[in-house]
């Protein structure tokens, strides 16, 4: 099997397993207010191990440990296909309707480039979207008409994100919502991340510099003003 051939494969599985877990529990008893979205990612969490206990292919899947708000993954499970088993890691997003045009930080790189160290890869982002139904949420489907696959899950590998995303100076990778996950390899991705992250510490160093020449400046100009002040004092 090629490893594209693979990739589609682990995705479409994990992705069944999401939309089944939806389609059986499309309303829940979560007023959709600010913190609706971890709700529903602890929610998913836990709903992902129940589901994935007889799984053929997805082994020893487990929640994200309670109150580790740092963790780099909301689940994981493993892989396992003609004697080759794969950690894959998974997170959730949840997202009310009206932010689909919104620009969520999806984790440090760090974590990424140490989990790529530790001879893992495959980071899932999976999106689902909700609205307010009195004191609960309702599930529903996505309104981006370019998705062609199921509209109430979005699903693609961080390796495949769309080409758009950036590093931010907190050192966060950040995407549209609605941006258009673009395939590639692994080394090719392995480019991308790196030349995104010297991009960013390129911006970073750019404005640190300018901020630099500001304080010489600054310090001239609060010097002459004291010196005027400690004048009229004298």
């Amino acid at each position: 099997m090629k490893i594209r051939d693979y990739e589609y494969f682990v995705r479409k599985e994990i992705t069944n397993v999401i939309v089944n877990i939806i389609s059986k529990n499309k309303t829940l008893n979560i007023p959709a207010r600010s913190r609706s979205g971890a709700e529903i990612s602890d929610w998913l969490e836990k709903e992902f191990v129940t589901a994935t206990k007889n799984h053929k292919y997805l082994l020893k899947a487990e929640a994200a440990p309670e109150g580790k708000t740092k963790n780099p993954w909301d689940a994981r499970c493993f892989f396992d296909f003609k004697n080759h088993r794969e950690e894959i890691w998974i997170d959730f997003k949840a997202f009310k309707l009206s932010a689909t045009n919104s620009n969520p930080d999806i984790g440090t790189p760090n974590k990424v480039i140490k989990f790529i160290e530790q001879g893992g890869f495959y980071l899932l982002y999976v999106h689902v979207y909700y609205k307010q139904l009195g004191n609960r949420l309702r599930f529903i489907e996505s309104e981006n008409k370019i998705e062609s696959e199921n509209k109430m899950v979005k699903s693609y590998f961080l390796k495949d994100i769309s080409p758009t995303f950036r590093r931010t100076p907190s050192n966060q990778l950040q995407v549209n919502i609605s941006a258009i996950p673009t395939y590639r390899t692994r080394n090719e991705f392995i480019e991308l991340l790196m030349n995104k992250l010297k991009e960013g510490l390129e911006r970073q160093l750019e404005k640190a510099q300018l901020k630099l020449s500001e304080i010489d400046k600054k310090t001239k100009v609060l010097k002459n003003k004291n010196s005027n002040s400690e004048k009229s004092i004298e």
